[in-house]
């Protein structure tokens, strides 16, 4: 009898004995560090506010996202990331022996690992938006190259599901870099348009001058609106040349043109059928060559015009002297020429506006006029009668650049403008005296 009750209380001491090595066992377990991905918590506490302050600087990370033509950066926030914090609590408290003993004693048995990780979440929706501003922000259209195959510019595209994709796969992974699939897409080559299908929907130049209409100078203003009226809708394709005098032909009465004053050899003011024609091919220079064209060929005034400034003017004369412009532009060029109530003004029409233009002269050398006399024998003995006080010439520099999209071009040309010498009527005395 008393050996059962010894044996008995044995039993009982050593079940208390083993229950206290079990409970100090899981003390022992539940003292050791607490890691929450990879940081250490508080060893006393609650750790609910370091755990909140984890989650937030989870949520305030920048990753950097490579999208090909710029490096963005955005939080996991902006992203769509975040964190299950009221889990972590929990799981942190649990680990600290804030649970039930049969949930503790279970984590000592199987000697969970005393760390704690993430659950992280990702709307779909949030990261898909994002990707989509930056598509816009971001992506590059290409330019499509001329139907020589020169200029245009090489574009950027990008793969939005891909792109979701790789920025979700960051999220859950921690990863601080994100390399979105940018693809290149090669730069077109533009499609040559007819004269049919061309569109002359921009003003790719333009430039006006002033006439003095009626009056005397009936001929002159009549000269000026019959050309123009000629030159009006002349269509100019890519790489190809106009021709003033082949549009405008010859100027003759037969045509409908009036006499006039006009330059004569030497600069002499003289009346000649087509006087104010000039005007036409200086206003339709000067709208050429602010649009870009190469000036095949070009004759500079004898004397200054009083309508467009030097470096600008244009002499021509059937046949010898003409102006030859030619589009430098991948598209069809439309010339639109009127001339109304003292306004000459000449529109280029295409597909686009030219690039912007520069341009300036310099006088290199001044031309200093003579005096040309001339006896007449009708003039009183020893008078002498001015007919012409003529003009300085000189020798000027005009350079332009034009600052096409890939890169700027600068030309330089030398004109000459001839000199002007005044010319006098003397009376027969005065032969032989000199200025």
């Amino acid at each position: 009898m008393g050996l059962r009750r010894f044996s008995g209380a044995a039993a009982v001491v050593a079940g208390l004995a083993v229950v206290g090595v079990g409970i100090w066992q899981l003390a022992e377990y539940e003292g050791q560090p607490v890691e929450l991905d990879g940081t250490p918590l508080p060893s006393d506490g609650d750790p609910e506010s370091f755990v909140r302050q984890l989650a937030r600087q989870w949520h305030e990370t920048e990753l950097s996202i490579d999208a090909g033509s710029q490096i963005v950066r955005a939080t996991r926030r902006e992203l769509g990331g975040s964190v299950n914090v009221e889990q972590a609590v929990s799981e942190a408290r649990a680990a600290r022996g804030d649970a039930p003993i049969w949930t503790r004693l279970w984590a000592w048995v199987a000697q969970e690992p005393r760390e704690i990780g993430w659950e992280r979440e990702v709307t779909r929706s949030q990261t898909d938006a994002f990707v989509e501003e930056l598509r816009s922000r971001t992506v590059v259209d290409p330019e499509a190259r001329d139907f020589d195959g020169n200029g245009g510019r090489p574009g950027t595209g990008l793969n939005m599901v891909g792109a979701s994709r790789a920025i979700t796969e960051a999220l859950n992974t921690d990863a601080l870099v994100v390399r979105l699939p940018v693809r290149q897409v090669a730069a077109p080559r533009a499609r040559l348009r007819t004269a049919r299908t061309a569109r002359f929907t921009e003003i790719v130049s333009a430039h006006e001058t002033r006439y003095s209409p009626g009056g005397n100078l009936a001929g002159r203003s009549r000269n000026i609106e019959l050309a123009a009226q000629l030159l009006d809708g002349q269509i100019i394709a890519p790489r190809s040349t106009l021709s003033f005098n082949d549009v405008v032909g010859e100027r003759t009465f037969e045509r409908g043109f009036a006499p006039a004053i006009e330059l004569a050899r030497g600069g002499r003011r003289t009346e000649g059928i087509g006087g104010g024609v000039c005007q036409v091919a200086a206003t339709l220079h000067a709208a050429a060559f602010f649009a870009g064209f190469d000036i095949d060929e070009h004759h500079p005034h004898t004397r200054n015009s009083r309508y467009i400034p030097p470096g600008l003017d244009s002499a021509v004369s059937w046949p010898n002297k003409d102006l030859v412009v030619r589009n430098t532009h991948p598209f069809h060029v439309r010339v639109t020429a009127t001339a109304y109530r003292g306004t000459l003004r000449i529109e280029l029409m295409g597909a686009r506006r030219a690039p912007r233009v520069e341009w300036n002269t310099r006088t290199v050398r001044r031309l200093r006029r003579a005096t040309e006399r001339e006896i007449d024998p009708n003039l009183p003995l020893g008078s002498e009668e001015v007919v012409d006080e003529g003009e300085d010439g000189s020798i000027t520099e005009r350079t332009r650049t034009v600052y096409w999209p890939a890169g700027a071009q600068t030309d330089t040309t030398t004109l000459r403008y001839p000199v002007v010498s005044r010319l006098v009527r003397a009376g027969p005395s005065s032969l032989g005296t000199a200025e």
